[in-house]
């Protein structure tokens, strides 16, 4: 669903409005590693940079495989980071190249040969909008307990509103 709506230029093996940055695609994704998974980050921020993309407020959502890749990165040195405590010390992913990073198991794969791939997404809030409502509310009598339930209904859903302000990193595990 997002990836449908992600600008052209912040995509692909020739992501960039200006540069050119291989962000992987189908049957060629980016195999990260602890070495450069750091340069992949920047490049996604560099692909926003070039879409004028406010630098406040970017996030970034990462498989817990390239959270571990982060921590094992040469940012587990707290004089590297400019930290007081390095990420093998606190766990925290904290904030790369301007983006918040945030792990999830939920983002979309796909295989890829023999590896499974992922897409990252990181972006601006401006990109993306999410709403969700309580549609529906009734009470019924607990069958456990002396007391009253409420069971309730809700909807939800999310739109890419800024396609220029999202930016996608096709990956595996390398």
């Amino acid at each position: 669903m997002i990836d449908a709506g992600i600008d052209a230029n912040n995509k692909g093996a020739t992501a960039g409005r200006i540069s050119d940055f291989n962000l992987g695609a189908a049957a060629a994704p980016v195999a990260l590693t602890a070495t450069n998974v750091l340069d992949a980050i920047v490049d996604m921020g560099t692909v926003l940079d070039e879409q004028n993309i406010p630098e406040t407020g970017r996030w970034l959502v990462v498989p817990p495989w390239v959270a571990g890749l982060v921590k094992k990165s040469d940012l587990r040195n707290a004089s590297i980071s400019g930290d007081g405590v390095s990420l093998m010390r606190n766990g925290r992913l904290g904030m790369i190249d301007r983006f918040t990073l945030y792990s999830s198991n939920l983002l979309p794969t796909a295989t890829e040969g023999s590896a499974t791939a992922t897409r990252i997404f990181g972006g601006h809030p401006h990109g993306l909008t999410f709403a969700s409502q309580i549609s529906k509310v009734e009470t019924l009598r607990s069958e456990s307990t002396f007391g009253t339930l409420l069971r309730g209904l809700q909807v939800y859903g999310a739109k890419v509103l800024d396609g220029i302000a999202i930016t996608e990193l096709y990956a595996v595990r390398g």
